[in-house]
């Protein structure tokens, strides 16, 4: 190719399409010459164009990257999947009147660690601490970035060169590639592992204290079971314990249920208040699961722990950032009324009765084209981020029944401005409406209508 035909980036910067821009000049000029040296790279084998002709391609091409930064940012989207506690969409959604407050708290200034009345310091968990405790009987409570982080920091605030004791059944991954050994080693203990995979017994636990353990960890395993020939160790045997030689008892509840999942048709789930009624000393879980609000690990327990907790050197490294901390005021809010489901999306979604999503996909199917669709009735929604792994709830979809049409079909979802994400299942594709709002309905009949224009 004739690379004099490649004009220069102050050619470039002085055309039209790029003049106009309103990006600032350096960057603008790290984007030009990331796109002439890759088109000198793609292009220096190839016949020649004409220099007005390579000067299009080139614009064109940095148009695009543009563009594509602009779509960078974080979009809205309608999950179509059935999962409702989508690790990748987000997890737990939150309630609109919540958001709009959160927003308006956002745009200010906000009492964040001050005492109004007085125009004192104040801690920033301070009122967090206070529902907390009131919800779950606990002493104190914390709050940090994420539950990994936090049960760093609570098994770090034993001491260093210790050992904590875990059931073999519970040195699990807790998703992400996250190992509890590994986030053991980090916190700076060493773990001891008892029992076996399938059994573990108090006296596993007894046999392995020494004057270096620092405690025992109990893991919840949210995520998977184990059936069959199993025996594990409760929370009351391991107190009793741990009172008897002197050492806290820490309970990682994953997930984290402040109410009985049994009311909202689920199998039992250890709740937060059983723990604290079990006697844990200190007790973590995760804000954006079954609580429902956003990404926070919090950790209620005794005061004594809590105090060790929140002046190990790592917790100002970990605090929780004023947003999720309004969110997380504002949910734990919602936890001191009864009518928390209706609040709180998560339990909202899970509890939606299917005769309500039957009439919803019936009203939807009535104002598409039915020939390429059907109504699902038998389908399965899950909770999902490491939660009730064996748990469906019967839910009702919209399919997609055309085959070749379906990739290109779900390509046009993915591609809108708020995309619809669904699922593939035996060569159709399901928009679960159980995790879709019903105020998108509308939206989603004319999205699909506008395909087949």
């Amino acid at each position: 190719m004739n690379f004099k035909n490649i004009p220069s980036v102050n050619e470039i910067l002085l055309s039209n399409e790029i003049s106009i821009l309103k990006i600032k000049r350096n960057i603008l000029k790290k984007i030009i010459n990331n796109n002439l040296e890759t088109f000198r790279e793609d292009h220096s084998k190839r016949s020649s164009n004409s220099k007005a002709e390579v000067k299009n391609i080139i614009i064109k091409k940095i148009l695009s990257n543009i563009h594509d930064y602009k779509q960078n940012e974080l979009t809205a989207v309608i999950n179509g999947t059935g999962v409702i506690l989508h690790t990748n969409l987000g997890r737990a959604p939150i309630n609109q009147t919540t958001s709009s407050k959160i927003a308006e708290n956002l745009s200010n200034y906000i009492d964040l660690e001050i005492d109004i009345k007085s125009k004192k310091r104040n801690s920033r968990i301070n009122n967090i601490s206070k529902l907390l405790t009131l919800i779950t009987g606990a002493e104190d409570a914390t709050v940090f970035n994420n539950n990994a982080l936090a049960l760093i920091i609570c098994l770090g605030s034993l001491g260093k060169n210790k050992e904590i004791l875990v059931s073999r059944s519970e040195s699990v991954e807790i998703g992400g590639g996250f190992r509890i050994p590994e986030i053991i080693k980090m916190s700076g203990l060493k773990i001891i592992d008892v029992g076996t995979t399938n059994k573990t017994y108090i006296d596993d636990y007894e046999e392995n204290i020494t004057s270096k353990t620092a405690g025992i960890l109990k893991v919840h395993k949210s995520n998977y079971k184990i059936k069959g020939f199993t025996s594990e160790v409760s929370i009351r045997e391991l107190k009793l314990l741990g009172n008897k030689v002197n050492i806290p008892v820490i309970h990682d509840l994953g997930s984290g249920s402040l109410i009985d999942t049994t009311e909202m048709g689920l199998p039992y789930e250890p709740t937060v208040i059983d723990s604290v009624k079990d006697g844990a000393n200190i007790r973590l879980f995760s804000g954006d699961k079954l609580l429902g609000g956003p990404q926070a690990g919090i950790v209620i327990g005794d005061k004594k722990y809590l105090e060790k907790i929140n002046k190990y050197p790592m917790a100002r490294a970990a605090r929780i950032d004023k947003l999720n901390l309004n969110i997380l005021n504002e949910t734990l809010n919602t936890y001191l009324y009864e009518d928390l489901d209706e609040k709180i999306p998560v339990w909202n979604l899970i509890k939606t009765d299917q005769k309500n999503l039957l009439l919803r996909a019936e009203r939807i199917l009535e104002n598409i084209p039915n020939k390429y669709f059907k109504i699902g009735k038998n389908i399965k929604s899950t909770i999902g981020g490491g939660t009730f792994p064996e748990t469906f709830i019967d839910s009702i979809g919209i399919i997609m029944i055309d085959e070749k049409i379906l990739n290109k079909f779900e390509k046009y979802l993915l591609s809108l401005e708020k995309p619809i994400i669904g699922r593939l299942e035996k060569n159709t594709l399901m928009l679960d409406l159980r995790t879709i709002f019903p105020e998108y309905d509308n939206y989603l009949i004319t999205s699909i209508n506008s395909y087949f224009v």
